[in-house]
């Protein structure tokens, strides 16, 4: 299939598998995204310590693939981590374990993206978001000095009680006035969450250069409800000069939910 040419560079989130050399799934999974001409992938490791990041990027640019982001969720999963957390020790250790993953990503170009490791919904809405502006008054200065983008991701409401809204992601960063820390919008998340979604988009345009889209049911993107023709044409009338990132749970398997997805969006990226 001849490579594609998109109007954004465009990403898709996955995860890593410990055997990547010799996993002939995950070979064949890029081999698909290299097909349909993606750019970059975000990927999810469980034990980012155990993995040689060289090797990775070198592995990733044999199918054309630029490592864009590493994704933390899994690794707070597997760790039990948790930047708000109630308990201060977990806290502590979860601001640890981001030192270690930004040094780990450090030189590659790649960012970090912070949504389930910001921690789970909880009825003291209020002091989660104080636990974890706190959390990242300590990230703060080893951003700096890492030279790390990292992401607050808006997650909605149900997933977390921290920064469900992109005005959330950003009143909590804002005041730091450091350009490597940012926000993530994710269309799935916005569309449960903003009343105005372009609007919103529109507000904070100078705070986010990456994007996820994911459908409304949380699969990829057309095969649910989400009109991105809509959101494609609002990005391009406004100049957006960022990525867009798939995100989304596998509804078939990922290289037949790829072609889907992709048999939808080439006619709106080209």
């Amino acid at each position: 299939m001849k490579i594609q040419r998109y109007c954004f560079p465009l990403s898709i989130q996955t995860v890593l598998p410990e055997d990547y050399r010799k996993n002939e799934e995950f070979q064949k999974n890029l081999q698909t995204l290299q097909e349909f001409g993606f750019s970059g992938i975000e990927l999810n490791m469980a034990h980012p310590d155990r993995i040689d990041l060289a090797d990775v990027r070198n592995f990733l640019q044999t199918f054309d693939l630029q490592l864009t982001m590493f994704a933390s969720g899994l690794t707070a999963k597997t760790h039990g981590l948790s930047l708000s957390a109630r308990d201060p020790e977990i806290r502590q250790r979860s601001v640890e374990k981001c030192r270690e993953i930004i040094d780990f990503i450090a030189g590659s170009g790649a960012g970090i993206i912070i949504g389930f490791l910001k921690g789970e919904a909880v009825p003291e809405k209020q002091l989660a978001n104080t636990h974890f502006a706190e959390s990242l008054q300590q990230l703060n200065p080893y951003i700096t000095e890492k030279q790390v983008t990292v992401l607050v991701e808006a997650t909605n409401r149900y997933e977390s009680s921290v920064a469900n809204t992109l005005a959330d992601a950003v009143e909590l960063v804002k005041d730091f006035h450091n350009p490597y820390l940012r926000i993530l919008p994710d269309t799935f998340h916005i569309n449960i969450e903003e009343a105005d979604g372009f609007g919103a988009l529109a507000k904070y345009a100078n705070y986010y250069d990456s994007l996820h889209i994911s459908d409304n049911n949380r699969y990829f993107p057309g095969l649910g409800a989400i009109k991105f023709g809509e959101l494609i044409q609002f990005l391009k009338a406004r100049n957006y000069q960022g990525r867009l990132a798939i995100e989304g749970n596998i509804k078939a398997s990922f290289i037949e939910d790829v072609k889907t997805s992709m048999n939808y969006l080439i006619p709106l990226l080209s």
